[in-house]
């Protein structure tokens, strides 16, 4: 360790924060706020898209103001980090992306039971069984249905596209994100348009871009609200699930949704499946653009936080995180070590982190905390995510304008417009020395938590969380009483411990 560095932090350990641009912009206006981060102590920011947003999300104007703050963060030497959507999640690029093929809109399979055969305009199986006090017995095979008797039901699965119109996405839809030709869409939209605009400063000034929860699935409400009863979906899934699993998926889906065949065995191929072809089609085509243009991916997957959550959102967390340069989590609210999924988080990133080489661990840190949140929670937060292995924090979030709904933005808002903004270099200065100091060494575990994953994947019913529910607790349990017992541990995926995974070596020849 430098003792000079640790005095005085580079510039690369300090705080990024997430900077909101959720108005009008004006060049002059940002350059006069990159300059109020830089006398604050702050390394860097995120341009991040947000609500209120005027300016025409990656139109003329809005990579003028791009450029603007690149070059005022040059001169500074800071780093201007991109961020690579409309607000979020990551993947539809404000619309732009979705409107260029209907076959990129999210995908999803329904299973619908009824006493007759449904009106539908694709029915890819169809299934009929015997309903006893609830439940469903023999179920077997039905290609052409006909009206049942009274205790008979058809099973049938069917294909959805998600709707048009959603305002969250601006009138457009989520993108299928295990879409490859999607998702390729969304590069050339998004991290392409950059590349043209401000590529030469790719990998000094500007050190990396954000995806911020990505997900292979949207669980929307209101007009269209999502079934009860589906899964993640594309057309040539059973093509891709065949080559992996070697079976036909079709014959099987039954056994998704119901106790019945050898249904563990097929859950879990189902959703570690679909968890695989989420990395391959969306991180890993992510990663391997970065890595050609010389930039850093970072950011965070959608609910990494509980068992249950992955799987309805992401399949698992920590099989994504190889294809971070820079992995990173999201800590929201104010509670820390009660409720399920808060230890879990921090140390699935800092597992992977530690085991796959990474040279620092990302928190989104603070939203959602409250306008009364100052630098005492600031600390007590940022302490509790920098003791499980956090080395970058990212404040959530820097508000451009405090004008009309902006200032209700998922608070706290950590910038000029607070009063104690003139001392914020105090907290500046102390989490850039931590950052510092914790970059320089490596952690030190002897205990090895086989991540239990794969067995929520073998009980978990759509639509129903209990069984889930049952595993996600005892888990936090256990690693709530392992750190409280000061013993520091890491989470072993068994995706990367596999034979050729990337954590192979490493876990597995050591541990």
């Amino acid at each position: 360790m430098d003792s000079h560095h640790f005095r005085n932090p580079p510039k690369e350990y300090r705080e990024v924060p997430f900077w909101s641009w959720n108005d009008d912009l004006d060049p002059v206006e940002l350059r006069r706020q990159v300059t109020i981060m830089d006398e604050a102590g702050w390394g860097g920011f995120f341009m991040h898209a947000r609500v209120g947003l005027k300016t025409r999300y990656l139109g003329q104007r809005w990579m003028e103001c791009i450029k603007a703050c690149v070059n005022e963060a040059r001169q500074r030497g800071m780093g201007a980090w991109l961020y690579d959507e409309d607000k979020w999640p990551s993947g539809f690029a404000g619309g732009l992306s979705v409107s260029k093929d209907p076959s990129y809109r999210m995908q999803y399979l329904v299973c619908k039971v009824d006493n007759r055969p449904a009106l539908l305009p694709e029915r890819i199986a169809t299934f009929a069984a015997r309903e006893v006090n609830g439940v469903l017995q023999d179920i077997h095979a039905d290609p052409n249905p006909t009206i049942p008797t009274d205790e008979h039901r058809l099973i049938q699965f069917y294909p959805q596209t998600l709707y048009l119109g959603i305002p969250w996405f601006n009138d457009y839809c989520y993108l299928s994100l295990i879409n490859p030709k999607a998702v390729r869409a969304f590069l050339e939209t998004t991290h392409d348009a950059y590349a043209g605009v401000v590529g030469s400063d790719f990998g000094t000034t500007i050190p990396g871009i954000f995806t911020d929860e990505p997900a292979y699935t949207w669980r929307g409400g209101g007009r269209g609200a999502m079934p009860t009863a589906y899964i993640p979906w594309t057309r040539d899934f059973p093509t891709y699930f065949q080559a992996k699993r070697g079976y036909d998926l079709l014959p099987k889906l039954p056994a998704i949704f119901f106790d019945t065949d050898d249904y563990h065995a097929v859950r879990y191929d189902y959703w570690r499946t679909l968890t695989e072809l989420f990395v391959e089609s969306y991180m890993k085509q992510i990663y391997s653009w970065c890595e050609e243009h010389k930039i850093a991916a970072t950011g965070h997957m959608m609910a990494e936080d509980t068992l249950l959550s992955q799987i309805e959102w992401i399949g698992a967390a920590m099989p994504h995180y190889p294809y971070f340069h820079i992995p990173g989590i999201d800590k929201l609210g104010r509670i820390i070590n009660t409720g399920p999924g808060t230890i879990l988080t921090v140390k699935q990133l800092d597992s992977a982190v530690c085991q796959l080489g990474k040279p620092r661990a990302l928190c989104e840190n603070y939203g959602c905390s409250g306008q009364d949140f100052a630098h005492t929670g600031r600390k007590w937060i940022g302490d509790w995510a920098y003791v499980l292995g956090i080395t970058l924090n990212n404040p959530h979030l820097s508000l451009y304008t405090l004008r009309g709904e902006r200032k209700r933005d998922y608070p706290q808002n950590i910038f000029y417009q607070q009063p104690w903004w003139p001392e914020n270099n105090l907290i500046a200065d102390y989490f850039a020395r931590l950052s510092y100091v914790l970059s320089q060494g490596q952690r030190v575990v002897d205990i090895l938590v086989v991540h239990p994953i794969g067995s929520a994947w073998s009980v978990y019913r759509p639509g129903s969380t209990r069984a889930v529910d049952q595993l996600d607790r005892p888990l936090n349990d256990l690693l709530t009483a392992l750190m409280q017992n000061q013993r520091d541990f890491h989470l072993g995926d068994e995706l990367l411990m596999d034979k050729g995974g990337a954590c192979e070596a490493k876990v597995v020849k050591d541990g």
